[in-house]
């Protein structure tokens, strides 16, 4: 079974830069969640002390979504800024050259 690796990685905890353009805390629902999912998704990270990873990040380097990480940092993600244990990770630019 492959390991999934999770945004900590080189001794920091790597963080999206900006939000990607279909970060699911824009207005709207650009990507089309069932009504009440991205609620749950934060109380489940909050409960677990975690965090929610960036979908763009998810088959390659995971970085921390950056709405998350704005508006419901946990407890761990405000101690790693405090210690200067972020690392800001630009997105991957799209074929097209804007943000995937």
């Amino acid at each position: 079974m492959r390991r999934r690796r999770g945004p900590y990685r080189d001794g920091k905890v790597h963080v999206m830069s900006e939000r990607c353009s279909t970060c699911i805390f824009r207005a709207g629902n650009i990507m089309r969640l069932q009504r009440g999912r991205v609620a749950q998704m934060v109380r489940d990270a909050q409960r677990q002390e975690s965090a929610i990873i960036c979908h763009d990040t998810l088959d390659g380097k995971r970085a921390v979504c950056r709405g998350f990480f704005d508006r419901y940092a946990t407890a761990p993600l405000q101690i790693a800024e405090r210690m200067g244990l972020i690392e800001y990770q630009k997105p991957e630019r799209s074929k097209k050259g804007g943000p995937r």
